[in-house]
Order: structure tokens, then sequence, then C-alpha cells
């Protein structure tokens, strides 16, 4: 995998920092069902989590709305 670019993941998420905590968060959930497989890597579950966003499949919220994508 390639991985996506900062601006990419910033576009998405408004801020840097709403996307460290949103891909951080996800890597977690995904690391706790996984931790008992032979092939666990939680580098594997950052790259999935970042994946899901780019997809549109996480969403992060700010106040309870959805931070939207920005338009270029």
């Amino acid at each position: 995998m390639i991985p996506p670019s900062t601006k990419e993941l910033i576009d998405i998420g408004g801020s840097k920092y709403a996307v460290v905590v949103a891909v951080a968060k996800r890597a977690r959930k995904l690391s706790e069902n996984k931790k008992n497989d032979e092939d666990y890597r939680l580098s594997s579950m950052v790259s999935m989590a970042m994946e899901e966003l780019l997809d549109g499949k996480v969403v992060i919220l700010m106040n309870g709305e959805k931070v939207a994508k920005k338009e270029d």
C-alpha cells in the first residue's frame, strides 16, 4: 500500500490532530479484535484504519457534527 499523502488526510479530517486521533481510536478497536491472530501487527491495524478513513468507512465527528471534506 502506498501511504496516503498528509494533504489528503488533512482534507478529510480538517486537522492533523483530528486525523491522528481518529486513526488511533480505530486502530485500537481493530487491534483488540485481532490480538489473538498469528498475523497480528499493530502497524497493519494503523494502515487499515487509514484506508478506512480514506474510503469513508470511518467518519470524523467534531462537536457531534461530521467533518466534511474540503472542496478544491
